[in-house]
């Protein structure tokens, strides 16, 4: 599999078509990986809107040195640093200037399903950032230590460490809230 990459020079050449593939494949995981970073859900959506939305209008060249989802994953980050960089210089506006309600179905309340899988997606978001980062992209997005690396902008070898304290940070977070059920 290529990860997008047929699909996104598809779309470059032409084909519209090819870029609905790419939305229909990786927006979910995009909105969920942005949530690491903003904490909130219908935010999370908009900057991957606005993610899918600048490949659509800038077509930025896509360099296959890394996989597409990583590209991708790439600017939905920099993207969600970008709105918390702006979040926290407007700080002392009200709250309802950020307060956004979503007319579509909730992404993270479909993909989370069962009672154990919410408590363990709680554990994740408690963890430090971090750790929720690292153990999304690994175990959820099924991305390898080098993409990883390359998105959190780090060695492997310190994505390895971070994985291995993730994981001990999970464990006790999970005994913590009582959680029998398997990983």
């Amino acid at each position: 599999m290529d990860n997008g990459a047929s699909s996104y020079l598809r779309f470059l050449n032409g084909d519209n078509d090819a870029f609905v593939e790419i939305i229909r494949t990786y927006k979910d995981g995009l909105v969920l990986f942005i949530d690491t970073f903003t904490k909130d859900i219908h935010i999370s959506e908009e900057i991957a809107d606005e993610a899918f939305l600048n490949l659509y209008v800038k077509r930025p060249k896509y360099k296959e040195k890394y996989s597409f989802k990583t590209w991708l994953y790439t600017i939905g980050k920099n993207l969600a640093f970008n709105y918390l960089k702006k979040r926290q210089r407007f700080s002392n506006a009200p709250i309802e200037d950020y307060y956004y309600i979503s007319d579509e179905t909730d992404i993270e309340s479909e993909y989370i399903k069962g009672e154990q899988n919410i408590i363990l997606h709680q554990a994740i978001q408690s963890l430090n950032k971090e750790y929720a980062q690292v153990l999304y992209l690994v175990f959820f997005e099924e991305l390898t230590n080098a993409e990883t690396a390359r998105i959190m902008k780090k060695s492997q070898r310190q994505i390895s460490d971070l994985i291995y304290r993730a994981k001990n940070s999970l464990r006790s977070e999970l005994e913590r809230r009582g959680y029998n059920g398997q990983i």
